[in-house]
């Protein structure tokens, strides 16, 4: 099998998860024949890859096991396990099929994707020694299914191998996957630029009407332009028509509340770049934003994402880059307050800046998949 490419089958639990996937398919080329599994959700994050069914959008986005009761029993009644069951199966289908299995997500994701092959390189972006070190179990299933760990910063990498995990810290893979900038984007020169993030699961919208009242709180004491980076699962049509539930007008690629004006747009990696401050009710984009050293201010929000369980995970994860509030309004007052202090933006952007770390991620994998395609 020398002069043949290798088969790499790549399983993700999330969509961030996905971006990372999709980023290492690329990056593989046409030097392995890639098919992909999304575990949640659809897989929008694949371009052009090969991707195995059962695939289902389930109420909670994934998060289910993560959420409320109601969340999870939503998830039930709509066919959570019988999802789970056909993904299992559809693994257990492709033992022997590929030379290397990559798993990125947690150490669930690993589990299931040792159906197909054992062991497998997995690509640990949920957990740091941050926020939630690895249980017990979860070593025990690293020890014996991961054949290597690339971890999301280097203290995880250090415990890891200090609790018998083959680990390795080689960048931070979701560093890797902040799109480039397509275009300038309309917006006033000199003005600080406070990006909106809902988030890319099913509240989005939810998230994004209390988003607006922030806007609006903000501009009445502050002068700044608004940016809201729309995820690919929601609808400029649908999300306009839901601001205009809420009072909110259309007005070209903006929506407009008197004189507060908010830019939609899908150009992530221009979006951020321009941003002073983001107010984020999302995973991985609200840890992007923070490792391009901008302050996150956040909130529990409405839906079953972003809870203050979660703010807080990820308040230990990025430390001081991320300013945990308790409701929204609070979340005004934190913005006003960073516009009006450039060394708090400063220091909280370093804090960004040093916990997320540096690209660099995707090379390694990839080349430490062609370097041993045939466990």
């Amino acid at each position: 099998m020398s002069h043949m490419r290798p088969s790499v089958l790549i399983v993700s639990n999330g969509y961030g998860e996905d971006a990372v996937g999709n980023a290492l398919a690329r990056d593989l080329g046409n030097k392995a024949e890639v098919v992909a599994y999304p575990l949640v959700g659809l897989g929008h994050a694949y371009l052009g890859v090969r991707l195995l069914n059962p695939r289902k959008d389930l109420p909670s986005g994934g998060f289910g096991l993560r959420g409320s009761w109601g969340t999870f029993l939503a998830d039930l009644r709509d066919g959570s396990l019988g999802l789970w069951h056909g993904q299992r199966k559809t693994l257990r289908g492709h033992p022997g099929k590929h030379t290397r299995v990559v798993a990125i997500g947690d150490v669930f994701c690993l589990w299931l994707a040792a159906h197909a092959a054992s062991p497998a390189i997995f690509v640990a972006t949920a957990k740091s020694e941050y926020n939630e070190r690895h249980r017990l179990p979860e070593i025990w299933l690293l020890r014996r299914h991961a054949a290597l760990v690339f971890t999301r910063d280097q203290p995880t990498a250090v415990s890891l191998a200090a609790r018998g995990v083959t680990a390795r810290y080689a960048g931070n893979p979701l560093m890797d996957t902040i799109p480039a900038p397509e275009a300038p984007l309309p917006l006033p020169a000199g003005a600080p630029v406070i990006l909106l993030l809902p988030g890319s699961r099913a509240d989005a919208l939810q998230n994004l009407r209390v988003l607006l009242k922030v806007c609006l709180q903000v501009h009445a004491e502050a002068g700044a332009a608004f940016v809201c980076s729309l995820p690919p699962t929601l609808e400029v049509v649908t999300v306009v028509r839901n601001a205009m539930g809420v009072g909110w007008e259309a007005e070209g690629q903006y929506v407009r509340s008197g004189q507060t004006r908010v830019l939609l747009t899908r150009d992530f990696g221009s979006a951020v770049r321009s941003a002073t401050i983001a107010v984020g009710l999302a995973g991985t984009a609200n840890e992007q934003v923070a490792g391009l050293g901008k302050p996150v201010v956040a909130f529990p929000g409405p839906g079953t994402q972003y809870t203050a369980k979660f703010m807080n995970l990820q308040a230990r994860l990025l430390g001081e880059a991320l300013v945990p509030t308790p409701d929204w309004r609070e979340a005004a007052e934190a913005v006003l307050r960073l516009l009006d202090d450039s060394s708090e933006r400063a220091r909280r952007g370093q804090a960004g800046l040093e916990r997320m770390g540096s690209p660099g991620a995707i090379k390694s994998i990839a080349e430490e998949i062609l370097k041993r395609p045939s466990d």
